[in-house]
């Protein structure tokens, strides 16, 4: 596979998905049944969304285009694993220091779980697994993308890392609750690097199911 195809997004397509998700987020209030289920629903709405959209738009470049080229599939899940064994050592690490300066790392965590089971299950479910995956494909997939081709026709090489500044920008805009979003930032960062490096947008995905999973589980502590 040509991983330059990667990222070849037209304005067209990326004005499109834009698009099709306002007017899913602005609909998801409107489904019945709590919140939960409401973000749930059009998480799986995005991502079905999307797949059509790439799969339809264009027959030469496909999903490729997100990063979700199936010759690339089993390398995005082997390094999935591998990027997500490092950011949970070096998680693990920054936390000792953090506690090492009398800060409780978990404090800046934020967020508490709910205290049903049937909810802590679909909170696992839709923020550790479906969640996730719709966010990289419209974070990293399609928004990274697009701005690394277009940005690298005026720029170069300065087309990564300022598509990675915008990119994150906008992920931590978007999960803003008050405060700092110091783990999306970071979050939003590592998951564009290894999406740049491993040409599969498998590898960000798994780092990010991998990382709110572990963050769901801390916050019970």
């Amino acid at each position: 596979m040509d991983t330059e195809t990667i990222g070849r997004i037209t304005t067209k397509q990326f004005m499109a998905v834009l698009l099709l998700i306002a007017v899913v987020e602005v609909l998801a209030p409107k489904i019945p049944g709590p919140g939960l289920l409401q973000t749930g629903a059009a998480r799986m709405v995005e991502i079905l969304l999307v797949l059509v959209w790439f799969w339809l738009s264009d027959a030469a470049k496909g999903l490729a285009a997100i990063g979700l080229d199936r010759e690339r599939l089993a390398h995005g899940v082997k390094k999935g694993l591998l990027w997500s064994a490092g950011c949970g050592v070096a998680s693990g690490v920054a936390g000792g220091v953090l506690l090492l300066f009398g800060i409780n790392p978990l404090d800046l965590l934020g967020g508490r779980m709910p205290e049903k089971f049937s909810d802590i299950v679909l909170y696992y479910l839709i923020g550790g697994i479906i969640a996730p995956v719709a966010e990289e494909m419209v974070f990293r997939g399609v928004i990274y993308g697009y701005f690394r081709h277009q940005i690298g026709k005026l720029a170069g090489r300065w087309a990564v890392p300022a598509a990675i500044v915008l990119t994150t920008g906008l992920f931590a805009a978007a999960h803003q609750t008050g405060g700092i979003p110091i783990p999306q930032t970071a979050g939003g960062i590592v998951f564009c690097i290894a999406y740049e490096i491993e040409k599969s947008l498998v590898t960000p995905m798994m780092i990010h199911s991998a990382g709110n999973l572990a963050l769901f589980t801390l916050a019970f502590f």
